[in-house]
């Protein structure tokens, strides 16, 4: 579902459709702009637009030798717990400071991007508020959790067996691929 042309080419319409939204809300007067977001919201809500993407599906991208489909991943979580450990190839911008002017000037309008935080929670929160501003943001499934098993990186919640891998981390600049004797 995540490459499927239809998809893409759905994903594509919408942000066009939220950007033009966008574009005319800044040009009307301010005591109607808070319909053009609700319309706006209402049209990214309605859409076809997948909310998540699964730590399998990042890491099967991530990991083809293909650059090119790499998406522009977003780590919502504190400084602190990104230093931590992070995916590599994330930035860090932590949930309060996303929708500032000089946060929003960093992120990408022509890649995906895949907001992750410590569970999915929050960082399905911040995919919307960015499908809303005209980005193209998808939501890591179970965060943190899903792509580590390591319980100083992240907090284990779900089924460890079922949701949580090994994956690949950069732990203080360096990368640490994943364990190959690890569940």
């Amino acid at each position: 579902m995540y490459k499927g042309s239809l998809f893409r080419k759905v994903s594509y319409f919408v942000i066009v459709l939220l950007a033009i939204t966008l574009l005319i809300a800044s040009c009307i007067r301010p005591e109607t702009r808070p319909e053009v977001i609700r319309e706006t919201a209402d049209a990214y809500l309605s859409s076809d637009k997948a909310p998540n993407i699964s730590a399998e599906e990042l890491y099967e991208i991530l990991y083809d030798g293909n650059p090119d489909n790499d998406p522009f991943i977003l780590s919502v979580r504190s400084p602190e717990y990104y230093e931590k450990g992070h995916i590599p190839g994330a930035i860090n911008i932590p949930w309060r400071e996303v929708a500032k002017q000089e946060s929003l000037a960093k992120l990408p309008k022509d890649r995906q991007i895949v907001v992750y935080c410590y569970t999915g929670h929050t960082a399905s929160q911040i995919t919307a508020l960015l499908n809303i501003l005209g980005y193209d943001a998808i939501n890591l499934k179970f965060g943190m959790t899903s792509w580590t098993i390591n319980k100083d990186i992240a907090p284990g919640r779900y089924e460890e067996a079922k949701h949580s891998h090994n994956y690949p981390l950069v732990i203080e600049g360096t990368e640490v691929p994943e364990c190959p004797t690890c569940p």
